[in-house]
């Protein structure tokens, strides 16, 4: 079951449609084009992914859709 989902990207505000349990790397790549952050290891170890959630990195392989919203993503 999809849901909406809401969150600032890079300055902007977007809503995605997505089921809750899509990380927000495959939200990112695969819903709003956004292709630098890769998947590389899938288990949070290499780094590839990292993205800025309200300023922090975080893994965004290992960050549900559902944690990202309403929140600021760089």
């Amino acid at each position: 079951m999809k849901r909406e989902f809401s969150f600032r990207l890079n300055g902007r505000q977007v809503s995605v449609s997505a089921p809750p349990a899509h990380t927000l790397l495959e939200v990112l790549r695969e819903k709003l084009d956004v292709t630098g952050p890769k998947e590389d290891c899938g288990k949070g170890e290499c780094g590839a992914c990292t993205v800025l959630m309200n300023g922090k990195p975080v893994l965004s392989c290992l960050v549900l859709t559902l944690q990202a919203n309403r929140n600021e993503t760089n």
